[in-house]
């Protein structure tokens, strides 16, 4: 690894390849501290299970990355005027289909109900309809998160008998679950392990059994300025990660699950 100029506001790391055919020239990725996908390591250079995943497949390319730290809306601001070359953890949209090139993270947002173990016998759900014939039912969810179009409509105009309890952070929410103040929380299975591990051990916290995928983060590359075959290539390498099962080990390393296949 070599460093290259150093920017205000911005941390650089350069891949150790050559830079090949494929790309032509460095490519610029914005990212921002959203941990455990990127964030800014040990070293001072950004890491995580989005960055990791995109270096190893720019190394097959022998292309070089460039990391600029942005806040979110102005990396997809200048993604749109091709002042950053790509996006890490963006959700497809029509939107933003009109200005990027999306290639597969392989970073599926799978919502799961959590509920503390010796309650979760209590609940009989299968499906969204259920939370209906529960009984009185107080259910966590944390201001300005996401669960999928599914999840968030429904949580819009639940039934009269789930009562929705918001609070600021999933750890908050959690702690409220431990102490009975509610009875199940939505959350995801990438970010509830990692808060739960904050928290006492007891009283325990399990997941019950429905899945919902609520997306899937991509990669998006600037189609003002990266040509479509780098963006096809990127998609065709990150494919290949798949199947070699190099993306289910680095799942795992970050999330110490298997890949999530709903």
């Amino acid at each position: 690894m070599r460093y290259i100029g150093f920017f205000a506001f911005l941390a650089c790391r350069v891949l150790p390849a050559v830079a090949g055919e494929a790309c032509g020239k460095p490519i610029q990725v914005g990212w921002d501290e959203w941990p455990p996908y990127h964030y800014q390591g040990r070293s001072g250079q950004p890491s995580g299970y989005a960055v990791q995943l995109l270096n190893l497949a720019a190394d097959r390319l022998g292309c070089e990355l460039v990391y600029r730290k942005l806040p979110w809306p102005r990396t997809m601001q200048q993604l749109r005027l091709g002042q950053v070359d790509a996006a890490m953890q963006a959700l497809k949209t029509p939107e933003r289909e009109a200005f990027a090139c999306f290639a597969p993270g392989y970073s599926p947002t799978i919502v799961r109900l959590w509920t503390r173990r010796d309650a979760a016998g209590r609940w009989s759900i299968r499906q969204l309809s259920d939370m209906a014939g529960q009984g009185e039912l107080r259910l966590g969810v944390t201001r300005g998160d996401s669960y999928g179009a599914q999840i968030d409509q429904w949580l819009k105009t639940p039934p009269a008998n789930v009562h929705v309890d918001i609070s600021e952070t999933l750890e908050i929410s959690l702690r409220k679950l431990q102490l009975g103040r509610t009875d199940m929380q939505l959350a995801t299975m990438a970010t509830a392990p990692r808060e739960l591990a904050r928290l006492p051990a007891e009283p325990r916290i399990e997941p019950l059994a429905p899945k919902w995928l609520a997306g899937e983060g991509e990669y998006a590359f600037s189609k003002r300025s990266v040509p479509e075959s780098v963006c096809q290539a990127f998609a065709k390498s990150l494919q290949t990660l798949r199947q070699d099962g190099t993306v289910g080990r680095l799942y795992r390393t970050y999330f110490s699950i298997d890949y999530p296949d709903p």
